[in-house]
């Protein structure tokens, strides 16, 4: 009995030791191009993120249970390109600016911010992408393209602006309309019209709208503040959302030209092909009424 069980204990010994000799740890660090630590790095297995760790405030990292069979380890952190280098006890990752990433800024309105240092909630749309040709309201390209945002075509009649909520229906007698700003400039509604009169289909909703006058091809992009912060801007009219448009602009280097045209061609119409009454049958329908 005293021999089974040391043959069972040497079992378990064999095998922690075997799993011991599959799995691995790998040490070492994490900088940027000018030799500064990076914080908050992600490091891990390739193909296999299950098995990573991060960086502490020194760059430093320490990965556990890296499988034998594993050949590269990646470093990646916001901003920077991602770095691969082959499974070794120890590695040292330099990660190099990503320029894409760095350019992109989050436009308040008021100023340009780099999206790394943008704390709030934010969502940047393409102007590009969201064009709807043939629509007179640019807002209505924002139907469908930002989580969060609703787009409601309340009425069928033709220009009529739609119902945008950004922050969901924050009051219930107020307005909860965002705030629209084109090009630092806060634009407000011609009309104050309710969602109740934007379905009633008043000639008033056709002008209703503060950025209906806005031309398609002129926009750049949207940026939408979908945060409390936003109050810290525009204030109270922003409890509801901010809607920032930014317009197109020259730039200096080589010239461009857009031209954008449409055009429909349509039939004359001739009397032939309408089935109209002549005048004695148009009498006999009277005299049939009456």
């Amino acid at each position: 009995m005293r021999s089974r069980l040391i043959v069972f204990l040497l079992c378990l010994l064999s095998l922690a030791a075997t799993a011991s000799a599959q799995n691995r740890t790998v040490t070492g660090s994490v900088v940027d191009s000018q030799g500064e630590p990076v914080i908050m790095a992600a490091v891990y297995v390739e193909g296999n993120k299950s098995v990573g760790t991060q960086t502490d405030f020194d760059g430093n990292f320490t990965l556990h249970g890296v499988p034998a069979g594993a050949k590269y380890i990646i470093a990646s952190s916001l901003g920077y390109k991602d770095s691969r280098k082959a499974v070794a006890d120890v590695i040292k990752f330099v990660l190099e600016d990503d320029a894409e990433v760095l350019d992109a800024a989050v436009a308040t309105g008021m100023q340009q911010i780099d999206r790394r240092l943008m704390t709030g909630s934010t969502s940047k749309v393409d102007a590009e992408k969201a064009k709807l040709s043939g629509i007179a309201d640019i807002s209505r390209s924002l139907e469908g393209q930002v989580a969060g945002v609703s787009v409601q075509n309340v009425s069928g009649t033709f220009g009529t602006a739609p119902k945008i909520r950004v922050r969901g229906a924050t009051s219930i007698y107020g307005s909860s309309k965002p705030l629209w700003v084109v090009d630092g400039v806060i634009m407000e509604d011609v009309v104050d019209v309710s969602a109740d009169d934007l379905s009633s289909g008043d000639a008033n909703t056709l002008i209703s709208s503060a950025i209906a006058g806005l031309n398609s091809d002129d926009i750049e992009s949207f940026d939408i503040l979908k945060d409390g912060s936003a109050t810290s801007i525009y204030g109270a009219r922003a409890m509801a959302g901010v809607i920032v448009v930014t317009t197109k602009k020259g730039k200096a280097g080589q010239s461009h030209l857009s031209y954008t045209g449409e055009y429909t061609v349509r039939l004359k119409p001739q009397y032939s092909t309408f089935n109209i009454m002549n005048s004695q049958d148009q009498m006999s329908i009277y005299q049939e009424l009456q």
